[in-house]
């Protein structure tokens, strides 16, 4: 896998884009991707979605990979460092604070432009990097104030939310578990160990819980 991985990512960055040859690269390295040991897993029930933008992501950005000495190994953790930080997204949304250098704007001729347009390309993978150090802290800090919150309930706001005559699987158990052990459990785990209908549990954690933890997580986000 190692000399294959190699390869495609050796042939797309060669060949011109768009072209149909670094297109048919591209989908192979794709395919290639789902097959890599020790690729970031989620229990999350929305997990494709964060793993569909990382493909996107990884497509758009192939170019910008710096392989180390086992090109599979800086492959993955080169994978594994944006996946990560999606499926994160799909339990505590940020978007609102963040900044972003392909946000759109209008000029003054009424075109459509990013902050990247606006650079010059010397400048770019610096401040590519400060804008991704800076997220990265912001949401290290945020994520750190969030599990304490999920641990302490210090206003009750997510242990007086329950499910009907269930309040053993009020939003502060089930935030723990789905969120803060290690490794984190199904939907489906604790609806097996409390008799608990997997749709009545799943139903609650996405209409209660997780805009309880969004309205939480936007409490710290401010600055």
């Amino acid at each position: 896998m190692e000399k294959e991985l190699k390869n495609l990512i050796e042939q797309i960055c060669q060949y011109p884009n768009p072209s149909p040859e670094r297109q048919k690269a591209l989908n192979r390295l794709l395919i290639l991707i789902q097959q890599l040991p020790g690729l970031y897993r989620s229990s999350h029930q929305d997990y494709p979605e964060a793993y569909n933008r990382t493909l996107e992501w990884a497509s758009k950005n192939i170019q910008k990979f710096r392989p180390g000495s086992a090109w599979e190994k800086s492959f993955v953790v080169w994978i594994n460092g944006y996946l990560k930080w999606r499926v994160r997204d799909l339990y505590i949304s940020d978007n609102k604070y963040e900044e972003s250098i392909d946000k759109s704007t209008t000029n003054l001729e009424g075109e459509s432009i990013t902050l990247k347009d606006k650079l010059p390309a010397n400048n770019l993978s610096l401040l590519e990097t400060k804008i991704a150090e800076l997220q990265q802290a912001k949401r290290q800090r945020q994520g750190d104030a969030v599990r304490q919150y999920i641990e302490t309930d210090p206003e009750q706001k997510l242990s007086s939310s329950k499910p009907k005559k269930y309040p053993e699987c009020n939003c502060q158990i089930l935030a723990t578990q789905l969120l803060l052990t290690e490794p984190p459990k199904k939907i489906s785990q604790i609806s097996e160990e409390t008799n608990i209908s997997n749709q009545t549990l799943y139903s609650h954690w996405k209409r209660k819980c997780i805009p309880l933890l969004r309205e939480i997580a936007n409490q710290f986000g401010e600055e």
